[in-house]
């Protein structure tokens, strides 16, 4: 009977790996479903035939899932945030819950014709950037049994990738917001005939001023005085921005019209040297004289929103701003048995991401936000 019920955790935790592996779209999910729970299997059964019960294979098995999610977790983290990938990548210089990057000193002077000599000896003192990883964590979702011999295995599909979802939008806002630059020198306002389709959030009232050409350029001109290389420069975009402003600016419609898009790396378009990329929305300013970021929540969503509130595009280059992804913890408890806790009656989902964030220079170089204008 024992044998028999091991057999079936084997045959179960196959079953659990394959909805894993075509969930989180590994390939050939068929192979790896086979070979984790073959390892697992192979042990479990030698413990069966020298009279063990030990719970030593469950575990193995539990670690190599639990592996296997971590890896599909991170890979998909940035899906559907291709601006996410446009950054200085800081995870190696993760220590613990602490980012420490080395930073160089000040530059050598450098002299045209030498006339003194010996030459003056200086020295070099260098630092080191640090910011803190923030911990994301999903609410656990229970599945209970009667749901699942209800509804199959679909329920706990569709649990994932809420959890996978939610991660994915978490993580890139408060991302987005750390990123965000303030003060006057950082900021430039729209400039174009007003419209009332291109609102940041259905508390805004009333009418923001297009994007025009001359707004785009003026941000290209706060990096070209930054000397920020012109080759891999990003303008992101809102949706309501992209579609109401950008899409009516003469020379974005001549380059859809003979350009091509590049929808793989999420690059729209390419406009005064920027890689045009969308998000549904970026960035929220308030309406005072120098705008000022609006606060945001740990899931995201505005502090407070108000009427007057502005919509913002984020031009930055991938050298000056930065992200870390340091440690993925998926949690799923099915019971020692794998057929649910009994105090619950079913299964516990869940994860944990630990990310952050940060501009690489404390003075912003490299980063300008194109604010609306009422």
């Amino acid at each position: 009977m024992k044998t028999t019920k091991q057999i079936a955790n084997i045959f179960n935790a196959f079953l659990v790996t394959l909805m894993f592996t075509v969930l989180f779209g590994i390939n050939n999910p068929l192979e790896t479903a086979i070979s984790v729970t073959a390892i697992v299997g192979v042990l479990q059964l030698a413990l069966i035939s020298l009279g063990f019960q030990s719970k030593a294979p469950k575990a193995a098995y539990m670690s190599l899932l639990t592996e296997v999610w971590s890896s599909q977790i991170s890979e998909n983290l940035y899906q559907n945030n291709d601006f996410m990938k446009r950054a200085t990548d800081h995870s190696m210089w993760v220590r613990y819950k602490t980012v420490h990057v080395p930073q160089s000193g000040a530059k050598p002077t450098v002299e045209k014709n030498r006339s003194v000599l010996p030459a003056t000896i200086g020295s070099r003192t260098d630092s080191e950037l640090t910011y803190n990883l923030n911990q994301y964590t999903a609410d656990p979702i229970l599945i209970t049994n009667l749901e699942e011999l209800q509804i199959s295995y679909a329920k706990r599909q569709s649990v994932l990738m809420n959890i996978m979802s939610q991660l994915q939008f978490v993580v890139s806002t408060q991302t987005l917001y750390t990123w965000a630059p303030a003060g006057a020198s950082r900021i430039v306002r729209t400039s174009g005939s007003t419209s009332t389709t291109n609102l940041p959030h259905t508390t805004a009232t009333g009418s923001r001023k297009m994007l025009t050409f001359a707004d785009i350029t003026a941000a290209k001109q706060i990096l070209d005085n930054d000397y920020v290389p012109a080759e891999g420069r990003v303008l992101l975009v809102p949706a309501y921005m992209y579609n109401t402003d950008l899409l009516n600016i003469a020379g974005v419609i001549q380059a859809y019209a003979f350009g091509q898009a590049v929808a793989p790396t999420g690059v729209v378009a390419r406009v005064a040297g920027f890689d045009i990329m969308i998000r549904p929305d970026v960035l929220v300013y308030d309406n005072t004289a120098t705008p000022v970021i609006k606060g945001i929540e740990g899931d995201g969503s505005l502090t407070s929103a108000a009427a007057t509130d502005n919509g913002a595009i984020l031009a930055y280059h991938p050298n000056f701003v930065a992200h870390a992804l340091g440690s993925i913890t998926p949690y799923y408890n099915a019971g020692s048995n794998g057929s649910g806790l009994p105090e619950y009656y079913g299964s516990i989902f869940s994860a944990e991401v630990m990310h952050g964030a940060s501009l690489l220079y404390s003075n912003q170089k490299g980063v300008v936000a194109i604010v609306q204008s009422a």
